[in-house]
């Protein structure tokens, strides 16, 4: 497959005709306030991969390589303790969610202060 020949991801909402800046704010348009839409993969253990906030990360971090090897790496070591049965699945796991969290909240922290700044935001 030769990267250089597809076509960008779809980030057109054609019944308003909006343009986002990626797919993921396209999909988040789609939805009810209250709907989340993220994907998993159920893990041997019965754990859930959850696959769409894996590809949010990486899509929002692309431009930070570091973040990219740990969270990749993380990811297999988690998919590779699961898989064997490894007692520490529930560590590992535990770990990244956490970490994970609390750099969504500290994204959506960012965009609010961004928009308090616009002039868009606050009370």
């Amino acid at each position: 497959m030769d990267f250089d020949e597809l076509e960008p991801p779809e980030s057109y909402c054609h019944e308003c005709k909006t343009q986002f800046e990626n797919s993921f704010e396209l999909i988040d348009h789609t939805l009810e306030d209250d709907e989340e839409f993220n994907p998993y993969y159920v893990l041997p253990n019965g754990f859930k991969l959850l696959l769409g906030s894996l590809l949010r990360f990486m899509y929002y971090h692309k431009d930070e390589p570091e973040k990219i090897a740990l969270i990749t790496q993380s990811t297999y070591v988690t998919l590779f303790a699961s898989e064997m049965g490894y007692d520490m699945v529930d560590e590992l796991v535990e770990d990244m969610v956490v970490k994970t969290e609390l750099q969504n909240f500290d994204e959506e922290l960012k965009k609010l202060l961004t928009k308090d700044d616009d002039g868009e935001g606050g009370a």
